[in-house]
């Protein structure tokens, strides 16, 4: 069952939405931190991902394909590990400068810190649930 023409996208629509849905979720954030308006922000990104996803559905080319998907996914792991083990050294650093500098340098170690765990924690729980479901998607 094909869609009629004008229900369908080529993948250079499909780039343009995508471009326009980004600027105008990018000027709705601009002007709601401009006016300190904290609703619009979270409005705004979720319109803009529905959206998104309602012109994903209306392209009828391949967009990605295997080899997409595992150089996304091993990108996506090595940029993890590289960068958690960053955040965790420079979270050290601070907490260990904060005893003899600012004591603010404390408080950013231990943000670091607690990011890097929650992160940790997050990814476990994503390994648990996809390794639970297998890889079918």
């Amino acid at each position: 069952m094909g869609r009629e023409g004008g229900d369908t996208m080529n993948r250079k629509q499909y780039a343009w939405c995508g471009i326009a849905l980004t600027m105008m979720v990018g000027v709705a954030v601009g002007w709601s931190v401009t006016t300190g308006n904290y609703v619009l922000p979270v409005v705004a990104v979720i319109a803009g991902l529905a959206l998104k996803i309602l012109c994903k559905r209306r392209v009828t080319e391949v967009l990605e394909d295997e080899l997409v998907y595992r150089l996304a996914e091993k990108a996506s792991y090595s940029a993890l590990r590289v960068g958690l083990l960053v955040f965790a050294v420079i979270a050290a650093v601070f907490i260990a400068l904060s005893k003899t500098g600012p004591a603010a340098f404390e408080q950013i170690g231990l943000t670091l810190a607690f990011t890097v765990c929650a992160l940790l924690i997050l990814q476990l729980g994503f390994y648990a649930y996809h390794s639970a479901k297998g890889l079918d998607r």
